[in-house]
């Protein structure tokens, strides 16, 4: 398995996007979800997904190619069980692409707000604070659905960005 995949010399790409146009589309399917444990997103929602995730805005966008993992690969035992390997090669790729990951202001942004703390407030101004809270709202107020629950979904979009700074973090530990 370590051979063939050395062959593959597999190099981890990193994109980043400012904002994810699907945000609100995802929460509100984690409201579903919550409210009504059998609910299935249907062909029309996979449909939307696709095209807001084509058309719709994405801010800035970051594209970064991260290095050929098979020095670490090297380091592996052969002999380790095929689970056990998968896992910490997608734990290699995963640390690589996040090692080059880029974060914008509304990364930061959504951790201070999620934790309510300002531990991040030297990466944001206070326009882009503002500009993050608006566009939040405006994804908000795109979600219509029984019973919506603005600060459960609010949340959920805050995760969201907090989340790749997160598992960023993690690698420093």
């Amino acid at each position: 398995i370590l051979t063939n995949l050395a062959e593959l010399n597999i190099v981890p790409v990193a994109i980043s996007y400012e904002y994810d146009p699907c945000d609100y589309l995802k929460a509100k399917e984690f409201q579903l979800k919550r409210d009504n444990p059998d609910y299935q997103k249907n062909q029309r929602d996979d449909l939307l997904s696709m095209e807001t995730g084509i058309l719709a805005n994405k801010g800035r966008v970051h594209f970064t190619l991260g290095n050929r993992i098979n020095d670490e690969l090297k380091k592996l035992d052969p002999k380790m069980e095929k689970n056990e390997l998968f896992a910490i090669i997608a734990g290699i790729i995963d640390r690589e692409i996040y090692r080059h990951y880029r974060f914008y202001p509304c990364n930061y942004v959504a951790y201070d707000m999620l934790s309510g703390t300002r531990h991040f407030s030297a990466n944001y101004g206070l326009k882009d604070k503002k500009a993050f809270e608006e566009y939040l709202q405006g994804q908000l107020d795109k979600i219509v659905i029984p019973n919506k629950d603005e600060d459960f979904l609010r949340r959920k979009i805050l995760e969201m960005y907090t989340n790749p700074l997160k598992n960023f973090l993690s690698l420093e530990k």
